[in-house]
């Protein structure tokens, strides 16, 4: 999608082959895509949705080629081409699929953390077709039914996918998650790796804190009082 791309079509040329006499259409359905005759471009017909954007290689028309180049390509491009050429040696049609893809970008990861739960949101926009997604545990299982899954089609056609996997209590555990677009092969894997820390280590940490810290203000309070004595004698 976006790109340009050809649709190859060649035939036949000899000795008796004519360029002026020689007629170059591309179809989709009853759609007239790009036409060629009297030895040069016949645009009147054309669909305005291919307007501007089609041409031949008229340098290699004489070497029987007759491949369309269509620019700027869109979902809106999918479909059956024909091309059909019509010259002193006879004529000839031949019917091309055209399918697009377009790849998935690197995900985006947002994540949020309460006292009860952990909530992974890992978020991939404009690609096509409809990817598969899933998440994988530390043993490899798959957790996917434990996930909510929104996929959004934009005016363009292209989808953006939302993955969040929502995780109760205390968690300590990689999880991989796995986006293909089957067309294109494409497979994106990115495996997150979570940390917590249980409360009770939590508060042990703390008192030992405490511990530490309370000696500390107490010989600060100490010296402070210890001192002011001084200068009071001294002052006397």
């Amino acid at each position: 999608v976006g790109q340009h791309v050809v649709l190859d079509c060649r035939f036949p040329v000899g000795k008796v082959w004519d360029l002026a006499s020689s007629v170059i259409t591309w179809q989709r359905g009853l759609e007239v895509i790009h036409s060629f005759y009297h030895s040069q471009d016949q645009l009147e017909r054309q669909s305005r949705h291919y307007a501007n954007r089609t041409s031949l290689y008229h340098s290699e028309i004489k070497r029987g080629n007759a491949s369309l180049r269509l620019d700027h390509t869109n979902l809106g491009d999918k479909g059956d081409y024909t091309c059909s050429v019509n010259t002193m040696l006879g004529s000839q049609k031949k019917t091309f699929p055209l399918k697009l893809a377009a790849y998935y970008p690197e995900p985006h990861l947002n994540f949020t953390v309460s006292p009860s739960d952990v909530e992974l949101v890992l978020t991939s926009q404009g690609g096509y077709p409809r990817p598969s997604v899933q998440w994988l545990n530390d043993s490899g299982d798959d957790v996917t039914n434990k996930t909510v899954i929104h996929l959004l089609e934009d005016t363009h056609g292209l989808y953006s996918v939302f993955s969040t996997l929502t995780l109760q209590g205390q968690v300590k555990e990689t999880f991989t998650f796995v986006l293909k677009n089957k067309d294109l092969r494409q497979e994106i894997r990115r495996a997150i790796t979570l940390h917590s820390v249980e409360k009770s280590r939590i508060s042990e940490d703390n008192r030992k804190r405490w511990t530490v810290l309370v000696p500390i203000v107490t010989f600060v309070l100490l010296f402070v009082l210890l001192n002011s004595t001084l200068r009071k004698r001294i002052y006397t």
